[in-house]
């Protein structure tokens, strides 16, 4: 366990295993470093530096009033990448932690980046006449309704693994949707398509086929949005891909970090 602190006093929880081109794993919005239990090893043993961190307000790291904005997530993002010196990591983010790359991006661009995954994440969450892809079908007028109705929302589709669900118990870190709402509805309202079209580094966009939050579609349509863009589904899986079907979603990242 490691820790490091904020431009703006925050302490963050983070993790380094192995050694080689370094992937900057990004949970989302809950969730904690012990998500990603299922890949560590297996993107360590393909030789990869494997980083993950907890988010301000989430699993091990502080609990503050402030900062609730996914522009200073990115921002904190950014500061881990300076504190270990990272040369051209990969960024993985799932759900908020793929947003929490875009605001990255919209802030610092991509020119220290390899590559960039994101998973079952739309870059634009509420829906309009120009976009169908809404948070539960969410648009502005439904913003706040589908904030509250979220945290009560089944995103696992499958049964998991009873040696993943039992890391995952082991390191479960209480959440308070209420007080962190407000984190959420500042990621919900956010359009990062405008940040996607000037992205200069592949960019794998991964989804699964039974997603509650919206349809898998969202991952090819987003790819097209940049030159550098390729999507895959993962079928018969909800939101979690890298949780409800860990070793397809390992082979996808796998071959995608070989073949850039």
């Amino acid at each position: 366990m490691a820790k490091f602190k904020t431009n703006d006093g925050v302490t963050l929880d983070y993790h380094i295993y192995g050694e080689g081109q370094p992937i900057v794993l990004i949970a989302g919005y809950s969730g904690n470093q012990a998500t990603w239990s299922s890949q560590i090893n297996v993107l360590v043993s393909a030789g990869m530096q494997v980083i993950t961190y907890d988010r301000r307000n989430h699993g091990e790291s502080a609990s503050v009033a402030y900062g609730m904005r996914i522009s200073r997530h990115g921002q904190d993002l950014a500061e881990l990448i300076s504190f270990l010196h990272l040369n051209q990591p990969i960024l993985l983010g799932h759900s908020m932690g793929a947003s929490t790359i875009w605001a990255y991006i919209s802030l610092y661009g991509d020119d220290n980046l390899r590559a960039v995954i994101t998973e079952d994440q739309v870059p634009k969450m509420l829906r309009d006449s120009n976009w169908s892809f809404g948070l539960l079908d969410a648009d502005i007028s439904t913003l706040v309704t589908v904030a509250k109705q979220l945290p009560q929302t089944k995103l696992i589709q499958v049964d998991i693994p009873i040696d993943i669900k039992r890391q995952i118990g082991k390191n479960y870190r209480p959440f308070d949707f209420v007080y962190n709402e407000p984190l959420l509805i500042d990621s919900i309202v956010q359009d990062w398509r405008d940040v996607v079209r000037r992205e200069h580094v592949p960019h794998l966009f991964v989804a699964g086929d039974k997603s509650p939050l919206w349809s898998a579609e969202h991952a090819q349509l987003s790819a097209e949005l940049t030159q550098y863009g390729e999507s895959y589904v993962i079928a018969d899986v909800g939101h979690m891909p890298h949780i409800e079907g860990a070793n397809e979603f390992n082979r996808v990242i796998v071959e995608f970090v070989e073949k850039i």
